[in-house]
């Protein structure tokens, strides 16, 4: 029997679509610790607004 990575929607899956899946993912955690930065510093300044008035 002929197993999935030997056919050719098996190539094209490891080949083409795990290696965007990969950059995907990375482009996702990027975002995401984007994101976090930017609520930590609104927080801050949010204290920091907080505690002048």
């Amino acid at each position: 029997m002929t197993e999935f990575y030997q056919t050719g929607l098996g190539r094209k899956f490891y080949e083409r679509d795990v290696p965007k899946i990969a950059e995907s993912l990375a482009t996702i955690a990027e975002q995401l610790a984007r994101l976090n930065l930017n609520i930590e510093k609104l927080n801050e300044n949010m204290s920091k607004t907080e505690k002048a008035e």
